[in-house]
């Protein structure tokens, strides 16, 4: 368990994320979902197995509402149902956004699967967060959960921020927008039925300092620029990624 909450409860150390590798991530106004153009063709597709949720092979999906459309190989279907998701998001679980991120992706819609992967990223550390870990031990569903989001992460990641470092100024503007479009938690009682999760009252504290800390991210990418670029020229990252 320890292994886990070390790793989900930190976002993207910056040395990773100058790397290509990853882990994860106030406005005043929340914004809408970055425009749903699609980018150029992603050179690859995400290869990744995360039981029961996902496997790319057969691109077999298991996440509830959204698992037959998520598995279109249409641009522009996934492009809708993107935007229909977006308008449900307070209903939406960590493994239907990752899935989400994981099919724009490997659809060339490269933009908003790094802007979907934050947004999971952020549920993910938010359900962290409220579990009442005290109630949590090896093998309960609460655990195997947060193992999952885990995999994810450490699968989708190194593609998704790979690419995400392609252009700097675009990396921050999808931040900010995950960052503003999470100013007050869901309903995470529903969202997660079988969790034990600290008192109610805790939940928009928590939730603040999540977006505090992709706040951190945010000068972390902002203030290291020039580092980012002579990472990335040194592993060959924007060959492989852009």
């Amino acid at each position: 368990m320890k292994k886990v909450f070390l790793s989900l409860l930190a976002f993207t150390l910056l040395t990773t994320l100058l790397s290509g590798c990853a882990g994860m991530p106030t406005l005043i106004v929340r914004t809408a979902t970055p425009t749903l153009t699609p980018t150029k063709q992603a050179k690859d597709r995400i290869h990744i197995f995360v039981v029961p949720f996902y496997s790319s092979d057969g691109v077999d999906i298991h996440v509830g509402d959204f698992s037959e459309k998520l598995g279109t190989s249409d641009p522009q279907q996934l492009a809708s149902l993107a935007h229909e998701m977006a308008q449900q998001r307070d209903k939406l679980t960590p493994e239907q956004m990752f899935v989400l991120a994981i099919r724009l992706y490997d659809l060339g819609d490269k933009d908003n699967s790094v802007y979907w992967f934050y947004e999971a990223q952020f549920r993910a550390k938010l359900f962290l967060k409220t579990v009442d870990s005290a109630q949590v031990s090896s093998g309960d569903p609460t655990y195997e959960l947060l193992m999952d989001y885990d995999s994810f992460t450490e699968s989708a990641g190194k593609s998704i921020n790979g690419y995400a470092g392609c252009d700097v100024d675009n990396w921050l503007k999808i931040t900010k927008a995950v960052q503003g479009d999470n100013q007050e938690p869901p309903e995470l009682d529903k969202l997660f039925p079988d969790a034990i999760l600290v008192d109610r009252s805790q939940w928009q504290q928590i939730n603040d300092d999540v977006a505090a800390g992709l706040g951190v991210l945010i000068d972390q990418i902002s203030q290291n620029r020039e580092a980012i670029k002579k990472k990335r020229a040194a592993d060959n990252s924007d060959a492989l990624y852009c």
